[in-house]
């Protein structure tokens, strides 16, 4: 599979490493955006934070998006 992005900028085929979470476009490494995200379980009367980050990726279109840019 190859990127999404580098195909739509007309740029050489690039193989892809990661699928954005939001769209699902497949992704190179220079085009998907990573930030860590805390998890959140429900846990009895309430909610429980894991003291583990997790691993968030997006494509550049809809990490703009999220971040209200």
């Amino acid at each position: 599979m190859n990127c999404y992005d580098c195909h739509d900028q007309e740029r050489p085929a690039t193989v892809a490493v990661a699928l954005c979470i939001r769209c699902g476009a497949a992704l190179c490494t220079a085009h998907s955006q990573t930030r860590p995200v805390p998890v959140h379980r429900v846990r009895g009367m309430g909610l429980a934070t894991s003291p583990h980050l997790a691993r968030r990726i997006t494509c550049t279109v809809c990490h703009k998006a999220e971040a209200g840019s």
